[in-house]
């Protein structure tokens, strides 16, 4: 029996409160989703978080384990609020709807089935048949979003992509001569450095990584752990042996996907190097780009933020490969000599198009930040 009467109101705070604690390790998980979960009991009719978790680097143990361990006992008879349905694959633990049952407890809330071919709606079947009450469909569409990465690997075998770009006035992202500049200010960087940190992989094109010769490491004070898997698309194996990102690749892992028909011997020196060296196929004017994020999805990635450049915006772009484009528009101009930021299409395909729908404005510093999701 579960305890108190189910209200739907009170259903839905706890399960937002259950998503707020899935994001702690948001890009940390793959190839697991960042799932949370909240264990609540009712005592003089009042609920009394007694358990807490979230899922862990690598994506064990999972958010039901770590909060069924934290509630002991108490988990007896409580009610479990979790964003993803539980699973029933054994892997490297315990499959969560065992340990839900074998903890006892009276009722399960999720936001939506896993559509896991693993899991795929039994987890709650068997939950029902030991006699937990579950009620799912709670905040379902913030549940999606919150796991759009896990749902895009297994419906399209690509992760989710985030396209960010720092644009001009006049909508430029650098400029012909190739020079390094920095278009948009400090506290939109910083506001980069972090979102960096809830992604499996950062991507960019090799003409960004030859421009800027970047790190594409988390800097942020405190959040230096959290760097992402660096991704570099470099169809002929350009990339140098002195740049930044080969040079630091013994400390964070770097992935360069290239064309087969690269040249074997600049493949070797960066594959020995201690650069993750991975082939695909080519399309009109270079790698397939398609291919390339199945490729990381087939190891994994979930989440990828593509931080340019322009060739690689325009493609995302084109095939509807992107699932939010973020925009921070500084108040500069570029001019005429400028690079267009999604080289030959013009802003509007994001800014103007039904495709996406404009979620989130705010300045950040002097600068313009729009988020927008794939509609």
């Amino acid at each position: 029996m579960t305890q108190g009467a189910v209200d739907p109101a009170l259903d839905r705070r706890f399960m937002a409160a259950a998503l707020r604690l899935g994001r702690r390790n948001l890009g940390r998980t793959y190839p697991n989703p960042a799932v949370g979960a909240l264990v609540v009991r009712f005592e003089d009719g009042a609920p009394r978080v007694v358990g807490r978790g979230w899922t862990g680097v690598g994506g064990r143990p999972h958010a039901e384990a770590f909060a069924l361990a934290m509630a002991g006992s108490a988990a007896k008879g409580a009610t479990v609020y979790v964003t993803l349905e539980p699973c029933v694959h054994v892997g490297r633990g315990e499959p969560c709807t065992h340990a839900l049952i074998a903890a006892g407890v009276g009722r399960v809330v999720t936001t939506m089935a896993d559509p896991d071919p693993r899991t795929a709606g039994e987890g709650h079947e068997l939950l029902r048949n030991a006699g937990i009450e579950v009620t799912t469909g709670v905040l379902e569409r913030e549940g999606r979003i919150a796991h759009a990465g896990h749902l895009s690997r297994l419906a399209n075998q690509r992760p989710l992509v985030t396209l960010k770009l720092g644009i001009s006035a006049d909508g430029m992202i650098g400029t012909r001569a190739g020079d390094r500049m920095m278009i948009t200010g400090k506290a939109a960087f910083d506001r980069v450095q972090t979102l960096r940190a809830e992604y499996d992989a950062v991507m960019i094109g090799v003409g960004t990584a030859l421009v800027d010769d970047p790190r594409l490491t988390v800097r942020q004070p405190g959040l230096e752990d959290r760097s992402p898997i660096r991704v570099v698309l470099d169809t002929n194996a350009r990339l140098p042996l002195n740049s930044k990102l080969v040079q630091s690749a013994g400390e964070k892992p770097l992935w360069l996907i290239v064309s087969s028909e690269a040249p074997a011997e600049r493949k070797n020196a960066l594959a020995n190097a201690g650069v993750e060296v991975i082939e695909v196929g080519t399309g009109s004017g270079g790698l397939a780009i398609a291919d390339a994020l199945t490729a990381l999805s087939e190891r994994g990635i979930t989440r990828v933020l593509a931080e340019g450049g322009a060739k690689i915006a325009a493609s995302l772009v084109s095939n509807d490969l992107t699932q939010e484009v973020i925009l921070i528009r500084a108040p500069v101009v570029v001019g005429p000599d400028g690079i267009r930021a999604l080289a030959g299409l013009a802003l509007s395909a994001v800014e103007r198009s039904p495709r996406y729908q404009l979620v989130d404005e705010s300045m950040v510093g002097e600068d313009n930040f729009r988020r927008y999701l794939r509609a």
